[in-house]
């Protein structure tokens, strides 16, 4: 008997071990199609725009360091009057302090403390931040740059007001209101000599006398991420890279071997959302964290701009010219940033002719530069206002100054339209998802018990189906308080509630066409549970139609919450959607407000509707080679 040739066994080998699963042909299938391969990198881009939009577009700096001159007089100059506040309730009674509430209307309301023990925390954690923000900047006693009256130098002056404010509050918890009255009334007296003793030099004037402040470093812009923007971004980059990452793994890790790589698939999706979670949890307790705080607008830029923060390397004495220490966002512009200047509202993009304007603040060309000068009924002419540049700006005129133009308020489009995708995508992904998970187990009830119960179902179904959808969900937003449930999430869980019997019709067909196979007949007869019948055998068998539904259901969200924004009943200012953007001007002479986000929301739309077509084919078992 002849023995087979060491190339066919090996060919054999290798086939068996590279043999492709239903997966494998789905993924093959798609890898083929080049209009599934464009809408993929479309909407990941487009996602990613979102994700990151705080790196991108953002009025925090990503690194400062610098004097804050306002903090650091305000934090000197309110000091006595914090410990002048705890001497006070310690000068009352109880009954005094909650009749002080009673009279003031304050009495039982959230956030004002009930009892003068509570009072005196929250004064003493007033002073501590104020005392932190003043040794923040000053400099070390003794160093050349300390010019104080104080003899023993401004930090040991704040050490031993401190001590004295611990050793009364410590006597007043201890009943010893007499000492306790003493020791803050002397702390006070050390308080009101820190005007004195804190007075700052003036960069303005090289020659005069006064503390020169030290610069701090710090990252604004980062310490303003949220710990659900950190998973998100942890999330998408691991998602973006897995291609890298992947084939590492399956070849480091999975030696290659085909039947572990499949089992794996699972695992490694796990991880991913693991390390997101995880790295969110790490960023919110580390001491980078701020708290979070998308939608304030930031000081840095004004404060910069009329001198009340001084750029100085850390660690350094401030200098008479200003150090080059900030880096800026490529777009320096707040999603809430608005403008005075009269002229800058509805402001054309930049990049185009009719935008440019002179030095007094009045348009060269266009319509509007033929309007300058003209009066109103009353014979009262708008002054002309200079545009005012300021930090991390670029110039009046600058061609990306303003690549998509401004709205009403003179706010960047272009930064809202980056924030306002953060809405308008999120609606349409997890109104998909609520939606998907309610038609799936409602579906899967009413496919797999038949009988009374499917019928009590889609009795339900047919009922929801018969109004009209689009009205319901506005009837809903109208009755919803967007002081109870902001209107995003409103917007979500209305539409995941209305529109989920399409998914359950699919879902309920493919399980009557399942059940009776002999794999589901097979686990009835080994005893398991309708539950696990269910979720564990069938429904992986019928994920081919949900998919494909999930797909089409995202951007029917996306179109639903444009749609309901730009009627006015989704995102409150200072958020933006996409739909709302489109609807804070319907004037023709400001084509930009409806062209830019209009434009996004037509191509998310068209990729979402390609990516579903595709996985609609190949999902079909006839699309197989």
């Amino acid at each position: 008997m002849s023995k087979p040739s060491t190339s066919s066994t090996d060919g054999a080998l290798e086939a068996q071990v590279y043999s492709k699963d239903y997966w494998d042909l789905v993924f093959e299938q798609l890898s083929k199609r080049t209009l599934f391969k464009i809408g993929l990198v479309v909407l990941a881009f487009l996602y990613g725009s979102a994700i990151y939009a705080p790196f991108l577009a953002n009025d925090r700096p990503f690194v400062i360091e610098s004097v804050d001159l306002r903090a650091f007089r305000s934090a000197s100059g309110s000091l006595s009057a914090v410990t002048t506040g705890m001497g006070s309730l310690i000068k009352q009674s109880d009954e005094d302090y909650t009749e002080r509430l009673r009279s003031a209307g304050t009495l039982g309301k959230e956030g004002v403390p009930q009892d003068r023990t509570g009072a005196l925390q929250q004064e003493r954690q007033a002073a501590a931040n104020r005392l932190e923000t003043l040794r923040l900047y000053l400099p070390a006693d003794g160093e050349p740059s300390t010019e104080a009256p104080d003899a023993q130098g401004p930090r040991a002056g704040l050490d031993t007001y401190e001590g004295l404010v611990v050793e009364g509050l410590a006597a007043f918890d201890a009943g010893d209101s007499e000492t306790a009255l003493a020791k803050i009334t002397e702390a006070k007296k050390l308080a009101r000599g820190f005007r004195r003793a804190l007075t700052i030099w003036d960069p303005a004037d090289p020659d005069s006398t006064g503390l020169r402040l030290v610069g701090s470093k710090s990252h604004p812009l980062t310490e303003a991420l949220s710990g659900k923007e950190v998973f998100f971004m942890l999330f998408w980059f691991l998602v973006l890279a897995w291609p890298a990452w992947n084939r590492l793994v399956n070849k480091n890790v999975l030696a290659g071997d085909r039947e572990r790589i499949r089992q794996w698939r699972r695992r490694k999706s796990l991880g991913v959302v693991l390390f997101s979670l995880l790295g969110s949890v790490a960023w919110v307790n580390s001491p980078f964290y701020g708290g979070g705080s998308a939608f304030d607008t930031a000081p840095y830029k004004g404060a910069l701009a009329s001198g009340d923060m001084w750029l100085t390397p850390a660690g350094q004495p401030m200098q008479a010219e200003q150090a080059d220490t900030v880096v800026w966002a490529p777009v320096a512009f707040g999603s809430a940033e608005t403008r005075s200047d009269a002229e800058v509202n509805f402001r054309p993009p930049t990049w185009r002719a009719n935008a440019e304007i002179d030095a007094d603040g009045r348009y060269v060309r266009g319509a509007r530069a033929e309007a300058a000068g003209e009066t109103d009924a009353t014979g009262y002419e708008v002054p002309a206002v200079p545009v005012q540049i300021k930090p991390g700006e670029p110039g009046v005129n600058h061609p990306l100054r303003r690549i998509a133009g401004t709205d009403e308020l003179g706010r960047d489009l272009f930064t809202r339209i980056l924030w306002g995708g953060r809405v308008s995508l999120m609606v349409g992904i997890l109104s998909a998802v609520l939606l998907t998970v309610l038609g799936v187990v409602i579906g899967s009830i009413a496919g797999y018990f038949g009988g009374r119960v499917d019928v009590f179902i889609m009795r339900a179904i047919e009922i929801i189906q018969s109004l009209p959808a689009f009205f319901l969900i506005l009837m809903a937003m109208a009755f919803t308080d967007p002081k109870v449930v902001p209107p995003i999430f409103a917007i979500i869980f209305v539409i995941a509630l209305i529109r989920w019997t399409g998914t359950a019709r699919l879902v309920r067909g493919e399980f009557m066409r399942l059940r009776e196979q002999e794999f589901v007949l097979a686990a009835r007869s080994l005893g398991f549970s309708d539950a696990r019948t269910i979720f564990r055998h069938v429904l992986p068998n019928a994920m081919s139609p949900v998919l494909v539904s999930a797909a089409f259901s995202v951007a029917a969200g996306i179109l639903t919450e444009s749609a309901i924004s730009f009627l006015g009943f989704g995102t409150r200012p200072p958020e933006a959607s996409w739909g709302a953007l489109v609807n804070e001007s319907r004037n023709p002479q400001f084509w930009w407000i409806q062209v830019f986000p209009g434009v996004l929301i037509f191509i998310t739309v068209t990729c979402y509707n390609l990516v579903g077509d595709a996985v609609r084919d190949a999902l079909d078992p006839k699309m197989k080679l």
